[in-house]
C-alpha cells in the first residue's frame, strides 16, 4: 500500500523524533556512570562489619576454651551490665602471646581513621596521612546461655568497642514468621534521624561465627536472649574496649603537659 505525502512526512518526523530521543538516552547513561558521588554524614557513626580470617579466628576459640573451661579465670562481670553468668577476663598478654593484638590493634586503628574521615570529609587526605595510636583497655569473652541476655547500653571512658563471635548455637525457630532473626541477635540503637524512609534506626544482626563488628563507645546496643533445642546451646564471644588518638596531638597534649608541670 503506497502512503501520501503527508502520511509520509509525518513517518519520518516521527522516525526522527524516536532517533533524536534514543540518542539523548544513550548520551545519559555515560554521564551518570562518570560521577563521583560521596555521601556526607558527619553526624553519624558508622557500624563497621568483617569477618576474622582464620589466623586470628581459631586462635581466640582455643584461648577462650581453656578459659571458659578454669574455674580460676578471673570474673569480668562485675563491670558488665550483661544478665550473663559467666563473663570473663582476658589478659592483654595472652592475645599478644597467640599473635592477635596487633589486628586488633590495627582495625581499631582503620575504624578510627574511617570516622574521622566520615566526621571532616574535606580533611581526609590529611587524615589519612596522619600517625593514629590505639590502646585496647580491657578484653572479655561472654559465655552466654539460653535465657540470658545483655539489656541496652553504651560502654564508658573508651572511644570505641568491638565484639566478635567464636560460636554460635542452633537457635529455636521464631514464633513469628517476619521476626525469623530476632533470636540471639545483637541489636544496634540510634536516637539520630527520625527518616525511617531514608534510614534505619534499629539495626538487628543475628551473627554467625566470624563475625566481627566495630564501633563507638556510646553507641547503644543489646543482645537479645535465645532458646535452644539440640547441640551445644553456648552463645561465645570476645569485646574489647580501646581508645584512640593522632600522633600529632598525642605530642602536642604531652607538651602541653610537661610545661605546665615546669611553671
Amino acid at each position: 500500500m503506497s502512503m501520501s505525502r503527508q502520511a509520509r512526512r509525518k513517518a519520518k518526523r516521527l522516525e526522527q523524533k524516536g532517533n533524536s530521543g534514543t540518542e539523548t538516552k544513550k548520551n545519559t547513561v555515560p554521564m551518570m556512570q562518570e560521577l563521583n558521588i560521596n555521601l556526607l554524614q558527619p553526624w553519624s557513626v558508622p557500624v563497621m562489619h568483617t569477618v576474622l580470617p582464620p589466623n586470628i579466628l581459631n586462635p581466640m576459640i582455643r584461648l577462650t576454651d581453656k578459659l571458659v573451661d578454669d574455674s580460676e579465670t578471673p570474673n569480668h562481670g562485675k563491670k558488665l551490665v550483661g544478665q550473663i553468668e559467666k563473663e570473663l577476663t582476658i589478659n592483654q598478654e595472652d592475645l599478644e602471646r597467640i599473635e592477635v593484638s596487633e589486628f586488633f590493634h590495627e582495625i581499631t586503628k582503620q575504624f578510627a581513621i574511617i570516622c574521622q574521615c566520615q566526621k571532616y570529609p574535606r580533611n581526609a587526605d590529611a587524615i589519612r596521612k596522619e600517625t593514629w595510636l590505639s590502646e585496647i583497655l580491657e578484653t572479655w569473652v561472654v559465655s552466654q546461655q539460653p535465657g540470658e541476655y545483655n539489656p541496652l547500653h553504651m560502654h564508658a571512658n573508651c572511644l570505641i568497642s568491638a565484639v566478635m563471635y567464636l560460636k554460635v548455637p542452633k537457635f529455636k525457630p521464631s514464633l513469628k514468621d517476619h521476626r525469623v532473626n530476632d533470636a540471639g541477635s545483637i541489636i544496634f540503637s540510634s536516637n539520630v534521624g527520625p527518616d525511617t524512609e531514608l534510614s534505619q534506626p534499629v539495626l538487628s544482626v543475628q551473627p554467625s561465627v566470624g563475625d566481627f563488628f566495630i564501633f563507638g563507645a556510646n553507641q547503644l546496643h543489646a543482645v537479645n536472649p535465645y532458646h535452644c533445642d539440640e547441640g551445644d546451646p553456648e552463645r561465645r564471644s570476645v569485646s574489647f574496649n580501646a581508645i584512640f588518638k593522632s600522633e600529632k596531638l598525642f605530642e602536642q597534649q604531652k607538651k602541653e603537659y610537661l610545661e605546665g608541670n615546669h611553671e
